[in-house]
């Protein structure tokens, strides 16, 4: 059986508090990009929080897990969207990607790439149980 590996980003955003944002990002093991035209604007990515490079939803230290994506949320002034986008695969076997828009409320809109099975059902006029999956 073979793992999944990953790759985990989003896209710049301000944040209300920097410091505050700084620590909560090194506390959940994430790494940050500094916008270089605009100090004011960050980037996180999976840094070492996880071993596969997914975004972490799991605290160890706590035993419990976490809502990352709520927790983002709380540091976004209003206007601010944050995109969390991660990408993967198992060899050849599974290929997924999520991307999760999340706004100062932590209100959310989540796609994902197998939603396009859905939609070509929808749009092709054909039944989504007759598209084959791209696995094995």
């Amino acid at each position: 059986m073979a793992n999944w590996y990953g790759t985990a980003r989003s896209n710049y955003f301000r944040v209300k508090d920097k410091d505050a944002f700084l620590k909560w990002a090194d506390g959940r093991g994430l790494g940050v990009f500094k916008n270089e035209e605009s100090r004011d604007l960050f980037a996180i990515y999976g840094g070492e929080s996880t071993d596969d490079g997914s975004w972490p939803s799991y605290d160890v230290e706590g035993d419990t897990e976490i809502d990352l994506v709520a927790e983002l949320a709380q540091h976004l002034p209003k206007g601010q969207i944050a995109v969390l986008m991660e990408i993967g695969a198992e060899k050849l076997r599974y290929l997924t990607g999520v991307a999760i828009a999340v706004n100062h409320k932590g209100r959310v809109v989540e796609l994902t790439l197998s939603d396009i099975y859905r939609k070509a059902s929808r749009i092709f006029r054909v039944a989504e149980s007759e598209i084959t999956q791209a696995t094995y």
